[in-house]
């Protein structure tokens, strides 16, 4: 709009406003990182250090002392992974209370009782092993797991929810689930070198106390961010009317799913990313040993390429988002990532196989951070935890399928195939990989077609009964909540 008087001013105030501009955005960029969102990331940065301490001290110490010498220790360990699994049950129940209460309140609470939990479990690590008999030890550490595991659940999706109040824009939500996967990845790697001499030079309750340590800190940290972010989740006459029942609100959720074109689009791109992704992470090692024709022990190093391959990507992908756009950085990443997956089937020198990898593993990181501002963009406000809490336990569940799966296939069909052309051999797990990687890109054509270039304007939530506002009410809301504002890269 022409809101100037003076003629000459017109393009001098165009070309003059540039550096305010550039200034501008840098300053929005920095903001990312500071203020509540910065006490948000030291809070989790914290927490997931702990988290790592523990699960490597549990494994230490079921493995060589509860377990230890035992023909049965490996299943022990594998009752650690199973009993953190099953916590993930909780997570469609997780998303109604998020939406019901505040979400501050539920990650301050849920890091009060992980402190709790982990501290009592130290306190009982005081006990000779040989006090007690292995069954009684393992049925703590059982409990303990899923009920951490349990109160995660809550802790994760309120956290995601709280960054999409606290970061608002698509680019700045990259660059804070960005900055959050480089934390899980470094927490990855400082978490077990921190552990292991903890736990044989002073035993493993100091360790397990550690763990104690670092919910409390997250807790206070997390508290902190009360009078900058606390507000209420619905208008003051909605909570009279809201359906009663968590059964009424969890199928209130589920609707989302069946309205919102965008999300459910979202859900069945991530669903068959997840499929492919499956066959790396099951069948690696063997590529390792047998393609690449490494040692055994280069299969640590092929984790360290991953690991640098995700946090460069998580690092970059901000920059991805803000340029392209999270719908254009999704898909055109996907086609990246199978192109990738295939590739690496196809590589028999181990050191042109890693470099693959890790950029295959950059690519997954960018995926996962251009699809928190997709989701946080079509999920409605008041049913974000909802959509959170079926979201990611149907890939988590499509995730652990997918592994037995091509676990079973490189066992049984496919374990004596083997094909020969132009000189390169194609044995069941490359045949995998490459499988796997046209999934990915079977995803990356689906999130083409299927995801419109501006979830913000997509269907709004089905009626649910007389708790749910209005079309009109939903759109005027679209505008306030976060991500909501029009993505469109196209």
């Amino acid at each position: 709009m022409p809101c100037f008087s003076c003629p000459g001013r017109s393009r001098g105030t165009s070309a003059g406003s540039r550096p305010h501009l550039r200034a501008a955005r840098l300053h929005a960029r920095r903001r990312v990182l500071s203020g509540p969102y910065r006490r948000l990331w030291y809070g989790q940065a914290v927490s997931a250090v702990g988290d790592k301490v523990f699960a490597t001290t549990l494994i230490l110490w079921v493995s060589q002392e509860i377990a230890g010498g035992r023909p049965w220790a490996p299943a022990a360990v594998s009752g650690l992974l199973i009993a953190a699994g099953a916590a993930a049950l909780v997570g469609p129940a997780a998303g109604v209370f998020i939406d019901r209460w505040d979400r501050i309140t539920v990650m301050t609470l849920t890091e009060a009782v992980r402190a709790v939990l982990a501290a009592a479990l130290a306190a009982l690590a005081f006990v000779p092993v040989r006090e007690l008999p292995p069954w009684l030890w393992l049925c703590a550490v059982y409990g303990t797991v899923f009920l951490l595991a349990a109160c995660g659940q809550f802790f994760a999706l309120a956290q995601l929810a709280v960054t999409g109040e606290l970061v608002r824009g698509p680019a700045e939500q990259a660059r804070a689930i960005a900055a959050a996967e480089v934390t899980t990845s470094a927490s990855s790697m400082l978490g077990p070198p921190i552990a292991a001499p903890l736990m044989f030079a002073i035993g493993p309750q100091w360790a397990l106390a550690a763990n104690a340590v670092s919910y409390v800190a997250s807790c206070l940290i997390t508290r902190s961010l009360r009078p900058v972010s606390a507000r209420p989740r619905r208008p003051a006459g909605a909570a009279a009317n809201r359906p009663a029942s968590w059964r009424s609100e969890f199928r209130a959720g589920l609707r989302i799913f069946a309205g919102n074109r965008y999300v459910s689009a979202l859900l069945t791109v991530t669903v068959i990313c997840q499929a492919g992704a499956a066959a790396i992470t099951t069948l690696n090692v063997f590529f390792v040993t047998s393609d690449l024709h490494a040692p055994p022990s280069a299969y640590g190093i092929a984790e360290m390429a991953m690991g640098s391959g995700f946090v460069v990507g998580a690092l970059t992908a901000g920059l991805l988002v803000r340029r392209a756009g999270p719908r254009r950085v999704t898909f055109c990443g996907l086609f990246a990532a199978g192109i990738l997956t295939v590739g690496y089937a196809l590589q028999r020198d181990a050191g042109a196989g890693l470099a693959v990898l890790a950029l295959y593993a950059a690519m997954i990181a960018v995926l996962n951070t251009a699809a928190g501002p997709l989701l946080l963009a079509a999920a409605p406000r008041d049913y974000l935890g909802r959509v959170l809490a079926v979201f990611s336990p149907v890939n988590q569940l499509v995730s652990s399928l997918s592994v037995v799966a091509w676990g079973w296939l490189a066992s049984t069909a496919l374990r004596t195939f083997r094909a020969s052309a132009a000189g390169l051999t194609v044995n069941a797990v490359s045949l995998i990989f490459i499988l796997a990687g046209c999934l990915i890109i079977a995803a990356g054509v689906r999130a083409l077609i299927a995801l419109p270039p501006s979830p913000g304007r997509e269907n709004p939530p089905a009626r649910t009964g007389p708790g749910t506002r209005s079309q009109s009410r939903r759109g005027h809301d679209a505008g306030d909540s976060p991500g909501a504002s029009c993505i469109s890269t196209d």
